[in-house]
């Protein structure tokens, strides 16, 4: 332990690990680039930097946004388990970001998630998972691209459950329920088009491996949807309040996964989705499909994805038909010690109600990095994020760019 890098980390794990080593408990350090470590591993991490945001408000450009310099602030934890049979995992992930100028509008933004899988029998496994995300923006929130870009404050939560099963020795089954909860927090303005609400998912899927390279299968999905009422009417005391809406989407298709080299896979599906009547909709019925591709070599790998279905929408109280592309890659360079990420998603929701804006939603994400060693990295970063509603005044952009220092320092506790 020798340099300023190396004793950055271990202040920074006995700073996260004071409870533990206070109880008699020893810690190691873990190399983070090879395979999960037997018992539990402690991760503590903090990042700061630096990053200019051309649009803090999240408003037309032709209003002429303000821009700022800000100093986002990283502190995270993760926690880790791995068994004989059973895998446990858990971290939160917080960011603190003071703007320069405009100081009113520092913000914080948290993440949380908790995983668990048993391993009960041979051929059985149960899980179960949870994620939280707390925005101070709804760009912020992985919601298909359906709610408008707004500075509100959001929350997603989703919590779930299932399992997976080997039938035989080609033949699985699993089998999954979700509960996602989505709230905003009140715009006189923005909450005509920010309802949130909840959904019941519940999904199952079946495949069979034909040969070493062929998997075939099939699936079905319900998702149980309500969207809350208009809270800007409900405030008015002069006004009856509306009733939620409720409404059901079913997905139901064949599925293929196919190997086409040792680096490439193929996989898609092709099925029909159905969406039930509600308050204000009636019943529709339409083509669902989507198609993946992934090539990884060595240690880069590159995907891209389509996907065409009915979504529920919480930011207009209702459905869309959505379109997603998406893609990744990543790179590394430099016998591994720098790396290059990047990543697109690009949403177009068509609105189902008429007089209902539809939306056309992209993410940009990159970063450039370099390990400085095992505990200390530097990146490079740039974000944009873009819609349309696809009416006057409806176009939103935000650039992002930046950089951070991060130093992580996994160790496992005996």
């Amino acid at each position: 332990m020798t340099t300023r890098a190396h004793r950055l980390g271990t202040v920074l794990a006995a700073v996260f690990l004071s409870s533990s080593a206070a109880r008699g408990q020893t810690i190691t350090p873990v190399n983070p680039d090879v395979a999960p470590t037997p018992g539990w591993v402690v991760t503590p991490s903090i990042g700061v930097g630096g990053a200019w945001d051309d649009n803090v408000l999240l408003v037309n450009p032709g209003e002429g946004p303000p821009g700022d310099y800000a100093s986002p602030i990283r502190p995270s934890l993760g926690l880790d388990f791995t068994g004989k049979r059973t895998r446990f995992s858990a971290g939160y992930d917080g960011s603190a970001v003071l703007y320069r100028t405009l100081d009113e509008l520092t913000s914080y933004e948290q993440h949380l998630r908790v995983g668990l899988s048993h391993r009960a029998t041979e051929h059985l496994t149960f899980f179960v998972d949870e994620t939280f995300t707390m925005a101070p923006t709804t760009d912020a929130i992985p919601l298909n691209g359906g709610v408008p870009f707004y500075r509100i404050g959001s929350r997603t939560n989703a919590l779930g459950g299932g399992f997976q099963a080997a039938l035989q020795r080609r033949l699985s089954i699993r089998g999954a329920y979700t509960l996602r909860q989505v709230d905003f927090d009140f715009d006189e303005i923005a909450s005509r088009e920010l309802q949130g609400g909840h959904s019941h998912e519940f999904d199952v899927s079946v495949e069979r491996a034909l040969s070493a390279r062929l998997t075939l299968g099939g699936e079905y999905g319900l998702d149980r949807v309500t969207v809350a009422a208009d809270t800007t009417v409900a405030a008015d005391t002069t006004a009856l309040p509306l009733p939620d809406e409720r409404f059901t989407i079913q997905n139901a298709g064949v599925t293929l996964k196919y190997l086409v080299s040792p680096t490439v896979t193929a996989s898609g599906a092709l099925g029909i989705a159905h969406l039930g009547a509600g308050l204000v909709r009636e019943s529709r019925t339409a083509p669902a499909w989507r198609a993946a591709l992934s090539h990884t070599m060595r240690r880069t790998v590159v995907t891209g994805a389509y996907s065409r279905s009915y979504v529920p929408s919480f930011g207009f109280g209702g459905t869309l038909q959505n379109e997603e592309w998406s893609g990744t890659v990543t790179v590394p360079f430099a016998r591994n010690r720098a790396y290059a990420q990047g990543g697109a998603n690009l949403f177009n929701n068509d609105a189902l109600e008429e007089g209902q804006p539809s939306l056309k939603s992209l993410w940009l994400t990159g970063k450039v990095g370099y390990r400085v060693n095992r505990w200390l990295r530097i990146e490079g970063f740039y974000n944009r994020a873009q819609q349309d509603t696809r009416r006057e005044g409806g176009r939103v952009t935000r650039n992002q760019l930046g950089f951070q220092v991060i130093s992580a320092a996994p160790f496992r506790l005996h």
